[in-house]
């Protein structure tokens, strides 16, 4: 199969637009490749005689007389110049010619000696170099047909606007904009990136005092696109307030989902590939090289390094099984569960405070823009620059973390331009107590097979809660089972207090939802969420609980809490008779419900 590869070298010379890959090259290409094939038959197997050897222990048979790779270094060579051709077109392609290099060392390597893995491992590599040399021209090609982006960091990525947005240039930002009934949604970035916001500005603001209401809404660990929280934001921007969702995850999330869209309808399977054999590689000899490296130990890279890279490798292999397991028996659960691990797997480059630190400047980089926007406009009342904020956070899982991490940055970074984007209050809804916790279970697999620095430079609010000082509101489900009540608040004889009490606040509560099992309503992980039909029912199920649209946990608990607490400056412990408006919900105060198995298991066991 080997001297096939002359033939996909030539096609991706072609590709390249090199002069001599002609029409009667490409079909000479195919002949040179099955007469090599034919060749080495003929030399290496008609009339084969074997006599035993013993490598590394282990009993083998081989040629008597000795083989040397000729027909696989011909391949080598000639993979090799069309590599080096390559590079010298476009400039910057230069993977082809490290492939063929490593390709020809690997098997110039005597078999005697080093046994016959470097020959194999050297041809895999070959393989994948012309892989990802076919998926370059792929992402050029497409790239040239697509319109340039400049998100915040002033890097390129390509979008094109769906119908009903409108797109514009402002203060050297490309942004879409899409006018709705009462409000505008600005968006700018990509969540491939890392960058992407998305803003609603109302038409008729919420004033109180001559300030206006300012809300930053952070969502859950991979739950990147305002789809899983939509209808909650057009609520918000209803009322008038300026909400901004930041994405502070690299993900393969699109930036303008469709309805029915699917993980294939967005990505190719040339993308998939790439992440997976490319851009992971980087990343892995990244985490190696930086750690090891920059300290100077030699040593601890030999030793350390390749374990690091075996973990790695096995545990990404094992996501890969494991998914085309998932979409082989159960089309459904699978559905765009590729976004989900994408995501997993590029959090793995940052540590959670970075995604704090997103958040606050893409708050205080977003406001600055509207401002600035807004002085275009006459009118003094539409005049942004000249108003003054009341400014509040709210997240969920992860990011209700986040949330509650809020102040602490703010601490630790003391920028006179972020005072206005202290929180008045701060209220989440199933909040994770650490940066573990509230992820995929699929993803816990994978965080104990190797290091990173999300594990290594944990978020805890027995740190930030330090330095939370604000009046704190969390509205958590007694039914949650990815962060379990218990959590937050340990039941009697347990000897612990729980992580609420890390909280340094005076002012703050913590409240359990109920399920309703005659109302089919489950207080689980999700309650905040209001769509998640961008994957299957039964992964989601799993995974916080399914959602095809607001529930009672929206209407009768969350959403009333948020409003009281922004429109009447209710406080946390007023919200159970101000804020809540129960028909369907019962919920408790400070302390879950705890089933008689597990009051048992704290008392005996």
């Amino acid at each position: 199969m080997i001297p096939l590869f002359i033939v996909v070298a030539i096609e991706l010379a072609y590709r390249s637009q090199a002069k001599w890959a002609t029409k009667w090259v490409r079909v000479f290409s195919w002949l040179l490749a099955f007469g090599l094939s034919a060749f080495d038959v003929i030399r290496n197997f008609i009339g084969l005689t074997l006599k035993p050897e013993i490598f590394a222990n282990v009993l083998r048979y081989v040629s008597v007389e000795p083989q040397i790779p000729i027909m696989t270094i011909i391949v080598n060579l000639f993979v090799l110049a069309v590599g080096i051709g390559i590079w010298v077109i476009t400039k910057n392609w230069r993977w082809l010619f490290i492939g063929s290099v490593v390709a020809l060392i690997g098997n110039a390597l005597p078999s005697s000696q080093f046994g016959t893995l470097p020959g194999s491992a050297s041809e895999a590599v070959l393989a994948l170099s012309l892989l990802l040399t076919q998926y370059n021209f792929e992402d050029v090609e497409g790239f040239e047909k697509e319109e340039q982006l400049q998100d915040l960091t002033g890097s390129f990525a390509s979008i094109t606007a769906p119908e009903g947005w409108e797109e514009t240039n402002y203060s050297g930002y490309q942004i879409f904009v899409k006018e709705e009934e009462e409000y505008t949604i600005y968006q700018t970035g990509t969540h491939q990136k890392g960058d992407f916001v998305r803003i609603y500005v109302p038409e008729k603001p919420y004033e109180e005092n001559g300030k206006v209401k300012v809300i930053t809404y952070l969502h859950g660990f991979a739950l990147c696109m305002p789809k899983f929280y939509e209808r909650h934001l057009e609520e918000l921007a209803k009322q008038g307030y300026y909400i901004f969702f930041p994405d502070y995850q690299k993900s393969d999330y699109p930036n303008f989902p469709k309805d029915t869209e699917t993980y294939s309808d967005n990505r190719t399977l040339r993308a998939t590939f790439r992440y997976w054999l490319f851009d992971v590689g980087v990343l892995l000899i990244t985490l190696i090289l930086r750690q090891k490296i920059n300290t100077k130990e030699l040593k601890k890279l030999i030793e350390d390094g390749i374990l690091v890279a075996l973990r790695f490798i096995l545990g990404t292999l094992f996501f890969v099984v494991v998914i085309n397991i998932v979409f082989l028996f159960n089309r459904e659960y699978g559905k765009n569960l590729i976004s989900m691990i994408t995501t997993v797997i590029a959090s793995l480059r940052s540590a959670p405070i970075e995604w704090l630190k997103q958040s606050v400047e893409t708050t205080e980089i977003g406001w600055e823009k509207l401002c600035e926007y807004s002085k275009q406009v006459d009118k003094d009342d539409l005049n942004l620059s000249k108003k003054e904020v009341d400014f509040y956070v709210f997240g969920h899982s992860l990011g209700g973390l986040l949330a509650l991490s809020w102040p602490y940055y703010l601490q630790q970074n003391k920028d006179p331009k972020l005072e206005k984007f202290y929180p008045k209050q701060i209220m989440t809804a199933d909040p994770a107590p650490n940066t573990i916790m509230g992820i995929p279970t699929i993803a816990v697999w994978v965080l104990g097979i190797f290091r990173f620095p999300f594990a290594t430079q944990p978020l805890k609010i027995e740190e930030t809660g330090k330095s939370l000082n604000v009046p704190v509101a969390i509205l958590h489900g007694n039914s949650d089972k990815i962060v379990k009540p218990t959590e937050w608040v340990k039941p009697p004889f347990s000897q612990e207090k729980g992580a609420f009490f890390n909280i340094i606040s005076t002012d703050k509560k913590i409240y359990f939802s109920l399920s309703n099992k005659e109302e089919k309503l489950t207080a689980d992980h999700n309650q905040s969420v209001t769509n998640t039909t961008y994957y299957g029912d039964g992964f989601m199920e799993n995974f916080g609980g399914d959602k095809d649209g607001p529930n009672a946990y929206n209407f009768e608990y969350i959403w009333p809490a948020l409003k009281a607490v922004i429109n009447r400056n209710v406080q946390p412990h007023q919200l159970e008779v101000d804020g809540f408006e129960l028909k369907e919900l019962e919920v408790v105060e400070n302390e879950p419900i705890v089933s008689k198995s597990f009051w048992s298991f704290l008392n005996f066991g």
